[in-house]
Formats: C-alpha cells, structure tokens, sequence
C-alpha cells in the first residue's frame, strides 16, 4: 500500500491558521451574543461582519483542494467518498449561515434588526457548527498524519 500524501506543510500551516481564525471568529461571536438582547457594541457588530463569508470560502477552498483530496486517496475505505461529500454539503451550509451571520450583524449595528433575541440564537448556532466543523476537520488532518507516520492507511 502506497501513502499518498498532498498535504505540504505549507498547506498544513495555512489550514491551521484558517481554523484559528474561525475559531477567533467563534470567540468574538458569542462575546456578542452573551451580551444581546440588551448591550450591542456597534463597532465589534460591523468589524466582526466584514468577510465571514470570504474566510469560509478561503478556508473551505484550501480544504477541498487539499484535504479531502488527501483524505480519499488514503482512507482505504469506501466510506471515505461519502464522508467528503457529507463535509462538503456542510462547507455550502456554513457558508449561507455565514453569510445570514454577516447581515445580522450589520443589522445589529444599525439597530435595524427585528429581534436582537433570535440574533442571539442564530449566532450562537453557528459557532457551535462551526466548532464542530474545524474539530472535525482537525481529526481528519490528525488521522492522515498519523496514518502517514505508521505508513498505513487512515480508515484501516
């Protein structure tokens, strides 16, 4: 069996950078959630809106060329194809999520929005799915490299 691996350290660093940053994201979201319906700091609610949906994209294009490629040439499983796809439909629902999250919170600045209360809501459910998508994006690096270093394959 031949491991095949695509991720450079270069392409690791960038991902991990990535993942820290959403996980900054994440962070700086729920600071404002905790503090709705009642306080709203204007000027975190529009420096907080300007590209969540281009730090998705970058992240989720970096994976997809990268990671998953990865990931399917060394699952050794044909569970693999169906996982990759399972992410990617989560990567487009991350994304209209995050885009949602970007126009309330400029709605939040601009005190033009219907109900700081489900704002709230929206926001703490996608850092909490978004959590979840950088963890287990994280195993699948983790199990690849580990894979890589035991010269066998990741699902084996």
């Amino acid at each position: 069996m031949t491991i095949t691996a695509k991720l450079s350290a270069q392409n690791l660093a960038a991902l991990e950078q990535n993942h820290t940053t959403l996980l900054r994201l994440c962070l700086t979201l729920e600071e404002i959630a905790a503090s709705l319906p009642d306080e709203i700091d204007t000027a975190t609610c529009l420096d907080t809106s300007k590209n969540i949906a281009e730090l998705i994209k970058a992240t989720h294009a970096l994976e997809e060329e990268v990671l998953f490629p990865d990931f399917s040439s060394n699952a050794g499983s044909y569970f693999a194809p169906h996982m990759i796809e399972q992410l990617k439909a989560e990567h487009r629902c991350d994304l209209l999520a995050g885009q949602e999250v970007e126009t309330t919170l400029k709605e939040l600045a601009d005190n033009k929005c219907a109900s700081a209360s489900s704002a709230r809501y929206l926001l703490l459910g996608f850092l909490e799915a978004l959590r979840r998508h950088v963890h287990s994006e994280k195993l699948i690096i983790e199990a690849l490299l580990v894979a890589e270093a035991e010269g066998r394959e990741v699902l084996c």
